[in-house]
């Protein structure tokens, strides 16, 4: 899966580099929850009150971007990123089996503008792409005819979409704070709907300089 991410990460900036774009790449640390899942199809087999409503997963994001058109107020740009996030807290109410996962490889646009505060910078995004997690339940839950230990981790494939906007702090010429990006989507899948929300805050470095 990580490999899977870098490749889709480098063949994104190959694609628009040609275009003489502003280039910068990213790393956060994203806070995340994912709720909906007592009312999971894979939770049909467990009685209603030992299933959690939702999990908080903890991790990294790691993506780039290229503003490559101006439009008025706004600079216009692509967005790929890779998530991963964990926690060792399951959705099973006392048995945490394997915790929860949630492993997404996802790309957008976005458009970026100035605030009233000259070296604070706003944005706005869309994204979508995959999302593989296994919603907090053990294995043996997500996948009944497997043999061996309930602690088996098995994903399950999900398309993940996202909306999201943030704030970013010029710092020096080729670095910014990125102050906090506040996120709300959702994974669908095997027919559920499973909501997302996260918080990040992290670096940006541009390259060659900065906007």
């Amino acid at each position: 899966m990580i490999r899977k991410s870098v490749v889709l990460l480098a063949a994104s900036f190959f694609a628009v580099s040609i275009a003489n774009a502003q280039l910068a790449g990213y790393a956060t640390l994203t806070v995340s929850r994912m709720s909906g899942i007592s009312s999971s199809p894979y939770a049909a087999t467990l009685a209603s009150n030992s299933v959690e409503g939702s999990i908080n997963l903890l991790g990294a994001t790691l993506g780039g971007y290229y503003d490559f058109k101006t439009i008025g107020p706004v600079r216009l740009g692509v967005d790929a990123r890779a998530q991963i996030l964990t926690t060792k807290q399951g959705a099973e109410s006392g048995f945490n089996g394997v915790g929860g996962h949630l492993y997404s490889t996802l790309g957008g646009v976005r458009g970026t503008f100035h605030t009233p505060f000259k070296a604070l910078d706003g944005y706005v995004q869309g994204s979508a792409g995959l999302g593989r997690s296994d919603y907090g339940f053990s294995g043996v839950l997500l996948n009944p005819n497997q043999t061996g230990t309930a602690a088996r981790i098995v994903l399950k494939n999900n398309f993940e979409y996202h909306a999201f906007v943030g704030l970013q702090l010029h710092v020096t010429r080729i670095a910014d704070w990125r102050v906090f990006e506040a996120g709300y989507g959702a994974l669908s899948g095997g027919g559920h709907t499973y909501p997302l929300q996260s918080v990040s805050t992290g670096v940006v470095f541009h390259f060659p300089s900065g906007q």
